[in-house]
């Protein structure tokens, strides 16, 4: 594992590569492992998959967003703390506005707190429409290692 902080060139080039509009500012630093991590503040903030950062599940649990959201009926929500993919049947509503290919943010419909992070499979209206197939596509959920890195 090597941990080490940002330059402003190199935290400029994350911040053109995140795939949802969310960023803070503070002390940033990289941990590079078998996932590479993004720090902010000595909180995992960003995780890099495939040359894109996508925003973690405890960096949006102290954000409002509302945008890209999936909400998951509570029968769902023990097979998301596990890394399950999302499915269309636990999918209670969605915004309307994701596309295929979208980063998405997987919410419980009773607190609407951050579940996971995923990747449409669908768009947002057939998401909701829909009883069968993969909706999302798990990427990071929280109690996995990266929530546990912090």
């Amino acid at each position: 594992m090597r941990r080490y902080h940002l330059s402003k060139k190199k935290i400029k080039d994350i911040k053109n590569k995140i795939a949802m509009d969310i960023w803070v500012d503070g002390k940033f630093e990289m941990v590079e492992d078998d996932i590479n991590l993004v720090l902010v503040d000595g909180t995992p903030a960003y995780f890099e998959r495939e040359g894109i950062y996508y925003p973690t599940v405890l960096l949006l649990l102290n954000r409002e967003y509302d945008e890209n959201y999936v909400i998951v009926d509570m029968g769902a929500v023990k097979h998301v703390l596990n890394g399950a993919n999302i499915f269309a049947a636990g999918i209670v509503d969605a915004d309307r506005n994701i596309k295929e290919g979208d980063c998405v943010v997987i919410r419980d419909i009773k607190y609407r707190k951050p579940l996971a992070i995923g990747i449409a499979k669908m768009d947002g209206e057939t998401m909701v429409q829909e009883k069968s197939g993969i909706a999302v596509e798990s990427l990071h959920y929280y109690g996995d290692k990266i929530v546990n890195y912090s």
